[in-house]
């Protein structure tokens, strides 16, 4: 009996040492992976509990008579007060005379235009939730936003009514319908006025002041770009905005200066509204400084040009396509960037060679800043700071105040060194409260402890910053090798008789499949597929060379600058 109980307390006190150390190794492994996470060497923004419009206008009183909005194309303009006014004007009719009650949705479909503003941040004023849609959509896109959105009233503009009049048709939806037209132009029947309900009519203060909405409450639902599968919206809380402006702000990456006297930054809005990075960084960023804003309807070469020449632009924001475009279009002159400080480029990667250009075609030094964000994270995760020295503009920067950042292997699901390549994750008070009414994609997207998963490949340099390297689903597999289409498409680039490219993989008997370009040549410049087929070839390893070069009039894109490589892919089928 004692030599069994000997045997017994034996066991037990190995047991004992066995879970002390299986708990010591767990703890290590915690304490690996914590390293492993990418902090912002930045201070943590502080975010303010108090209203989004409120902490929008704090520093207003400086800058009310200044113009806050004006179009382009039709020099309309709205100064600071009138936009305030105009909004709650918008605001008070909404819950006064059209019957909307706090938590009903808003929909936008305007091109960039000083009404956008009014509608967007009024609906937010009368405790409505704003969702945006691309003005360019079908009936069955804007169905399906409608069907998911379900909003009770849309304000759009002629061009788009007899798409939005179908789209609602197909989704079942009796929405009201608003249009944004001159004062005296007809509009169909049961159709409401803009300038009726948001330029005309009395404000009501006193109610408005009433309401009250959380931190947590949904106040925009933008639609992802939609790569894989339907776009899915994305519920962006008072929260997250709340927290973009204080990051935004963080004199290491403000690029706007807060406007006094007679200064004000001038900054053209080429970027869309609908979409997260014209939004929150183009709208919100710097209407919160005082900035003077300049909208562009539609993107036009000629137009943008002009408003370069003729507006002393201090600050400009692009996607790659516009970048390029700077730095090799032939009617780009010096005197483009006479006041700029800053351009900044994001939404999609951009080599360091078109970066460059553009510097070069200024003929002055500023600034040129590159930056990494996702609807998903209310357009912020890194970007380059303001006086960044030996900056390498293949990096989209380091990360932003209040981001972390920690980089998976997408096979095994665990965390990786840092330096190492993974999937990107994202943790920050802008990151979204989840997808609209789509539990499973969120359940997808977001880890327990509030990452999201870009779904982005890359790392992280400590020195220099964040490197994408490519989407996930978009890496061709030559042979077991992974090949990142955005690697090729900036060497092809690079060549002297090529504007555009863009690369997909197409299905190989041998090796699984292989690259594919399609590629838009100079004007006047005569090349083969075999020399472009070299170019590439003699830049990188064997397995990832193209094997067959298409030429095409244009490379198809979204709004903000992505490859559309479906789109490719299906012309190739």
């Amino acid at each position: 009996m004692q030599n069994s109980a000997r045997i017994s307390f034996s066991k037990f006190f190995r047991h004992v040492k066995q879970l002390k150390q299986r708990k010591f190794s767990a703890s290590a492994s915690v304490r690996k992976n914590e390293e492993w996470i990418i902090h912002s060497p930045y201070k943590d923004a502080v975010i303010p509990n108090m209203r989004f419009l409120d902490r929008l206008w704090k520093e207003s009183k400086s800058f009310q008579n200044n113009v806050a909005l004006e179009c382009a194309e039709t020099k309309k303009q709205y100064t600071y007060n009138q936009l305030q006014h105009y909004m709650a004007v918008f605001a008070t009719s909404l819950r006064r005379k059209l019957g909307l009650q706090q938590g009903d949705v808003v929909a936008a479909m305007l091109p960039n235009n000083p009404e956008f503003v009014v509608v967007s941040f009024g609906a937010l004023q009368a405790g409505c939730v704003m969702t945006t849609i691309n003005p360019i959509y079908k009936e069955l896109e804007i169905s399906h936003q409608v069907s998911t959105t379900e909003p009770k009233l849309i304000v759009t503009n002629p061009e788009c009514y007899e798409a939005v009049v179908k789209g609602l048709a197909i989704a079942k939806n009796n929405a009201k319908i608003v249009l944004v037209d001159g004062p005296d132009a007809k509009i169909p029947e049961g159709v409401i006025r803009y300038s009726e309900i948001a330029e005309k009519g009395e404000v009501d203060y006193k109610f408005l002041d009433t309401i009250e909405v959380k931190l947590e409450d949904t106040a925009f639902i933008p639609f992802s770009s939609g790569t894989t599968g339907l776009p899915k919206g994305v519920d962006i809380s008072y929260k997250n905005l709340l927290a973009a402006i204080e990051i935004m702000q963080n004199k290491n990456h403000c690029f706007p200066q807060l406007a006094h006297g007679d200064f004000q930054d001038v900054v053209p809005c080429v970027l869309p509204f609908f979409h997260i990075y014209g939004l929150v960084v183009t709208l919100i960023g710097h209407l919160s400084m005082g900035c003077k804003l300049i909208t562009l309807n539609k993107f036009s070469t000629g137009l943008f040009f002009d408003v370069l020449s003729r507006d002393k632009v201090s600050l400009l924001y692009v996607v790659p396509p516009i970048a390029i475009l700077l730095g090799k279009h032939q009617d780009v002159k010096p005197e483009f960037f006479r006041n700029m400080r800053h351009i900044v480029c994001g939404a999609a990667p951009l080599a360091a060679t078109d970066a460059e250009a553009v510097l070069k075609r200024s003929e002055r030094h500023f600034e040129f800043n590159q930056g990494y964000g996702a609807t998903e994270t209310t357009s912020l995760t890194t970007t380059i700071p303001i006086r960044a020295k030996d900056v390498d503009y293949n990096s989209c920067g380091i990360a932003m105040s209040s981001v972390k950042l920690k980089f998976v292997d997408p096979q095994t699901g665990k965390t990786v060194p840092i330096g190492e390549s993974g999937e990107m994750y994202v943790q920050s008070p802008t990151v979204m409260r989840g997808y609209y009414k789509n539990e499973k994609a969120t359940k997808e997207s977001l880890t327990e402890d509030g990452f999201f998963k870009t779904g982005d490949m890359g790392y992280y340099d400590p020195k220099k910053g964040l490197f994408i390297t490519d989407r996930i689903k978009e890496l061709i597999k030559v042979k077991g090798m992974q090949v990142a289409p955005a690697e090729l498409e900036s060497i092809l680039r690079s060549h002297p008789a090529v504007v555009e490219a863009a690369v997909i993989g197409v299905p190989h008997d041998f090796n699984g499949e292989s690259p594919k370009a399609f590629v838009v040549k100079k004007n006047g410049l005569s090349v083969s597929p075999e020399e472009i087929q070299d170019y590439v070839a003699g830049k990188v390893a064997s397995f990832k060379k193209i094997e067959e070069v298409v030429f095409v009039e244009d490379i198809p894109k979204n709004m903000t600058g992505k490859i559309l490589r479906k789109e490719l892919k299906k012309m190739y089928a």
